[in-house]
């Protein structure tokens, strides 16, 4: 509960809510497509990406651009920085368009720790990958997720011919690996306080007299679409307010207000 003051008024307001923010799935690359789609490399390579997240949540796939058809399939797998496997899924065939992004969806979704490395791979057993020479040359952002440069992350894209952990940097070359991504669920805060911050009230003020605006912000940014209300422990001492849309106002049908007098009042905002 916070108390705020207007004048020789003490009103107290309450929050009721029960919003939740909706997380919804990022990626690294989005819709990106590389200038060159198909690598002159038939041999079975994996390729992957190092990159972190600025906060926690679940990988729930893993993204990857081809340009030419893998007859045997693919095996996409998520490790830990130290090159622990996390979780492995065989695809036998293209889950999407030639050419284009390949989404394999992990058997179960991984959670990830917020700032710690963890590196995203697909195997291809008839190499032809997508490869961008110098697209990890820089550290790069994308929502949550972080892809650290080439000099920073000790390599960055990397490869590693076979079926395993890949290790290995080549020219700061992209591969286009890329993650789905989900944050933790964050419950935002709502914070509510009057515009002017400390009005004051005349002795003598008139019915229908707007006090001030009542605002309401959520802590995520995101615009408050609720309502306000009176609620307990004071509802609205002796009816001396009405609320009308976002406006605290002195009561037109009411007692009025006496600036010798405390009034207590509980406004309530609702999702």
């Amino acid at each position: 509960m916070t108390a705020l003051l207007i004048g020789g008024l003490a009103p107290l307001l309450s929050l009721a809510s029960n919003l939740a923010s909706a997380q919804e799935a990022v990626s690294i690359f989005g819709s990106a497509v590389p200038s060159k789609a198909v690598a002159a490399d038939n041999r079975a390579v994996t390729l992957g990406v190092r990159f972190s997240s600025s906060r926690a949540g679940d990988i729930s796939a893993i993204r990857f651009y081809r340009g030419a058809r893998s007859p045997l399939g693919y095996v996409a797998r998520l490790y830990t920085a130290s090159g622990r496997l996390l979780t492995s899924v065989r695809l036998s065939s293209e889950t999407g368009p030639i050419p284009g992004w390949q989404t394999a969806m992990l058997p179960t979704p991984i959670s990830i720790s917020a700032d710690a490395i963890y590196i995203a791979a697909y195997y291809t057993p008839n190499g032809q990958y997508a490869d961008d020479y110098l697209g990890m040359a820089k550290d790069q952002v994308h929502s949550d997720l972080r892809i650290p440069g080439n000099s920073t992350a000790g390599g960055n894209g990397i490869y590693y011919y076979g079926l395993g952990f890949p290790r290995y940097e080549w020219k700061a070359s992209n591969y286009y690996v890329d993650v789905l991504f989900t944050p933790a669920r964050q419950t935002p805060v709502l914070s509510l306080s009057f515009e002017p911050p400390g009005p004051s009230i005349a002795k003598a003020v008139r019915r229908g007299t707007i006090v001030a605006t009542i605002v309401a912000r959520w802590s995520d940014g995101k615009p408050f679409r609720g309502t306000f209300a009176f609620g307990p422990p004071y509802w609205n001492d002796g009816g001396a307010f009405a609320i009308s849309g976002d406006k605290l106002v002195v009561n037109p049908n009411g007692p009025g207000v006496a600036a010798a007098g405390t009034v207590h009042v509980t406004i309530v905002a609702t999702q």
